[in-house]
């Protein structure tokens, strides 16, 4: 199950990459937003979010675009991405870095979950 990354359930995203004063890539501006939603706990950790094809959708952008967005975040340490399993909103960082120290307790949460849905479809 991925989060809505809509506020308060509305159809059509809050970003419009041409409303940024500043400028910058768009690529920056889909990761800069999507950082405030998870700053904000719109997004919360443990969640997968949508898949990159679903964001350059609902965002209208392109899909080298969100990946170019979802590869920021990965670097900052925002999010983690499992094989096979899908890409989720990292744990808070308790100061000691960024990347694969984040990346541990997010896969094994998810393995796990992973784990229990397969045994309880078996049963």
């Amino acid at each position: 199950m991925s989060v809505d990354i809509h506020k308060g359930g509305e159809r059509g995203p809050v970003f419009d990459p041409g409303s940024n004063p500043i400028g910058g890539y768009v690529y920056e501006q889909l990761a800069d937003h999507l950082a405030d939603l998870i700053a904000r706990g719109v997004l919360r950790p443990y969640t997968a979010l949508p898949s990159e094809r679903r964001l350059a959708e609902e965002y209208g952008v392109s899909l080298g675009t969100a990946r170019h967005a979802t590869k920021l975040l990965r670097e900052r340490g925002l999010l983690v991405t499992v094989r096979s399993k899908g890409t989720y909103i990292a744990p808070p960082l308790d100061g000691e870095g960024t990347g694969e120290g984040a990346a541990k307790p997010v896969q094994e949460a998810v393995l796990s979950m992973s784990a229990d849905l397969e045994t309880a479809s078996l049963t």
